[in-house]
């Protein structure tokens, strides 16, 4: 602590002359007649004790303050929690890992601050080890372990793990330069037993009723030379394709292809088998289940665009890699409008153009009432857009804005998960028309204009319907940016596609009339993904509402009833299940008192995830890799002494003590009140006890 006066040295001197010359004054005949001198020195060194701290006050002094926080080393245990732990061999050595993570925390305490992550499909702090992870990834948690941790004293990770890993990147790379070594624990068998497995199979998730589509089978076997593997393709229990293959060398890789003729519509789960070989060490990887979803027909979807843009490329590429799609793609002047009676919907890119190009056919889809999706910009005519009665936009010509979106959470069309919703407000701004915009009063907006940071209430995606068809208007250009930006984000464009699917589901589907609608959010999921159903309730004006109470019927092959009860939302209903077992479920879904509106049947599937299952031979060489990058070491399972040694033996894991320097006013210091009150206090006591008050 050290003061700090911001007037003159001599005003100190001064003020010792002021106090001691006011105390000598009033105290140098004695008048409280004391009788010992140093009663009369004592009371007269408390006024002078009062009066120089009162003078100090009023020279404005300053204290600084010097405060230390010591910060011990941050060591993060982080424990491979996924299925594969328990899998091998040696197995019964996972089991140990929890009383070996203890062990290590009590020995580290004084020396580290010790926190442990597990680590599977998702990275979870301080969370209890079960091996039931059905997911590994290594990566993405070491990177989230090190921005958890940004400037703070992260001294190591210690990862305990089987190596394996089946999502995300090869976890070196998670590593970079100058971050804090990563020391790993090597589980399970390396050794590579007999086993034989499907190692994949390539197939088209949709087809179409009544064509034929191919599955390719990877095969895979290991120190199983000169024996016959056999494989078969089943649904409901029923085989209807069988075939064997002779194994060739102690590693055998090999691809059959099977052809499934006259697919009937629904969805179909086929079983895809290998039998068992004498010794085979591992026959979880033996079996793999796949969902076909066989739909009607094509929706035949025309692209019809005014001039050459990025935009047409970006959606032509999205469309084309959903195979429920047809696309016919046309510039303006090339299209003969052959076909026109065909077509779900249309996209129109900038048509009508500003000289009102493409104006007739934009009146033959609204004559023929075919749904449109409208996409605008800078060659986009908008007179003679706003002359079609939908989107009036009054302003200057030619003045564009660069428009972020933002997504309305009122919108009840159709739902759009919070993954997509923060990665769409993520994307690059639109260049979109300036102006007062003017959509018809029933339009669903999805999306709005945000400029710089102000949102603001300008449509930039909204949904109606113009005599009965269905029709959206994208008010700006730069999709294709969007589209990039998803695979910089993602590593792959399924958020831009799942985006515009919506966009065309509701655009090209069939106008609903009913007043009760349930839908499942997906009708395939794997057994580690929650499932959720949406539901709307309409009353005779066609106008959401919310006051009854749904319930939903989940019924499974074996004929056992779940009941569930829908959650009410803004405006319509929400019910989140969980996780259920693999199978196929039908539900029902109905309104509690109105049994006119009737129930609402369907179908889920549910798949068996046995990634895990597949590789069971642990990678430590990856773990050694990762260590030496990192500038660390590999330890076996059964080296927690040696690893401990290590940590309490490295110098570079020291604790960091920061120092803070503050300067407060002296006057705005409650003992200094206190204190001044005390010397005042105790003087008036002393002259009052000898009579002198």
């Amino acid at each position: 602590m050290h003061f700090n006066i911001a007037y003159s040295f001599l005003w100190f001197l001064a003020s010792l002359l002021l106090a001691s010359g006011a105390a000598y004054v009033l105290y140098r005949n004695n008048p409280l007649k004391f009788e010992h001198k140093g009663m009369r020195y004592g009371i007269g060194v408390l006024r002078f004790l009062t009066l120089l701290l009162l003078c100090l006050l009023l020279m404005e002094p300053l204290i600084k303050w010097m405060s230390q926080k010591k910060e011990k080393p941050i060591l993060v245990l982080a424990v491979d929690n996924s299925e594969s732990m328990r899998m091998n061999k040696d197995s019964a050595l996972s089991l140990q890992i929890p009383s070996k993570i203890e062990a290590l925390k009590e020995s580290l305490a004084d020396r580290f601050l010790v926190q442990t992550y597990t680590l599977g499909q998702q990275t979870k702090p301080n969370e209890e080890l079960n091996f039931s992870e059905k997911l590994s990834n290594l990566s993405e948690p070491i990177e989230q372990i090190y921005n958890d941790k940004y400037q703070l004293n992260l001294a190591g990770i210690v990862l305990v793990s089987d190596g394996i890993y089946n999502q995300g990147s090869n976890p070196i790379y998670s590593w970079k330069k100058g971050e804090a070594p990563i020391f790993t624990v090597g589980y399970g068998d390396t050794t590579q037993r007999k086993d034989a497995l499907i190692g994949k199979v390539n197939y088209n998730p949709t087809v179409f009723a009544g064509n034929d589509f191919e599955l390719e089978i990877d095969l895979k076997a290991f120190f199983c030379a000169n024996e016959k593997m056999q494989y078969s393709v089943s649904e409901d229990n029923n085989t209807f394709y069988k075939a064997q293959i002779p194994v060739i060398g102690n590693r055998y890789f090999g691809t059959q292809k099977i052809k499934i003729s006259n697919a009937k519509e629904g969805i179909h789960i086929y079983q895809i088998r290998i039998a068992p070989l004498l010794g085979e060490n591992n026959i979880r990887n033996n079996s793999v289940q796949i969902q076909v979803n066989v739909v009607r027909s094509k929706q035949k979807i025309v692209l019809i665009y005014n001039n050459p843009h990025p935009d047409i490329t970006a959606l032509r590429q999205n469309l084309e890699s959903q195979t429920n799609y047809e696309l016919q793609l046309s510039s303006l002047i090339d299209y003969n409008y052959e076909g026109i009676n065909e077509a779900t919907m249309f996209i129109l890119h900038q048509i009508p153009g500003v000289r009102g190009e493409g104006l007739k056919l934009v009146q033959q889809i609204q004559n023929k009432n075919i749904p449109c999706f409208f996409i605008t910009g800078r060659q986009t005519g908008f007179p003679y857009l706003a002359n079609l009665g939908t989107l009036k936009i009054a302003g200057p010509s030619q003045n564009f804005n660069e428009a972020q979106a933002f997504v309305n959470p009122q919108f009840s069309l159709f739902q759009l998960d919070e993954n997509l919703i923060n990665t769409i407000q993520k994307f690059a701004p639109l260049f979109t028309p300036y102006g007062n915009y003017q959509i018809p009063a029933d339009a669903q907006v999805l999306l709005y204009q945000q400029l710089g940071y102000v949102k603001t209430t300008t449509p930039l995606l909204f949904f109606t319907r113009n005599n009965g068809a269905n029709q959206a208007y994208l008010c700006g250009e730069g999709f294709w940016r969007w589209r990039l930006q998803d695979f910089a984000f993602n590593q792959n464009q399924l958020q831009t596609q799942v985006f515009i699917s919506k966009i065309i589901q509701w655009v090209a589907g069939k106008n609903d009339k009913s007043k009760f609608r349930v839908n499942p959010s997906r009708k395939f999921y794997d057994e580690n993904e929650a499932i959720s159903f949406e539901a709307e309730l309409f009353n005779d004006l066609y106008e959401l509402v919310n006051e009854s109470e749904i319930s939903l019927n989940l019924k499974d092959k074996n004929g056992k009833t779940y009941p569930y009860q829908f959650t009410k939302t803004d405006k319509a209903y929400h019910l989140e299940i969980g996780n259920l077992n693999p199978g196929v479920y039908s539900y029902e879904a109905s309104v509690n008192g109105k049994q006119n509106l009737g129930s609402r049947t369907g179908k889920i599937s549910v798949k068996a995830l046995e990634t895990e299952a597949l590789e069971l031979r642990a990678n430590h060489q990856l773990l050694r890799n990762l260590a030496s990058e990192s500038g660390a070491q590999f330890y076996q399972a059964n080296e927690w002494d040696k690893l401990q040694n290590a940590l309490l033996a490295n110098e570079n894991m020291k604790t960091v003590v920061y120092e803070t320097e503050e300067n407060k006013e002296l006057l705005n210091q409650k003992w200094i009140f206190f204190l001044l009150i005390g010397l005042l206090s105790l003087e008036w006591f002393i002259r009052k006890w000898n009579g002198f008050i």
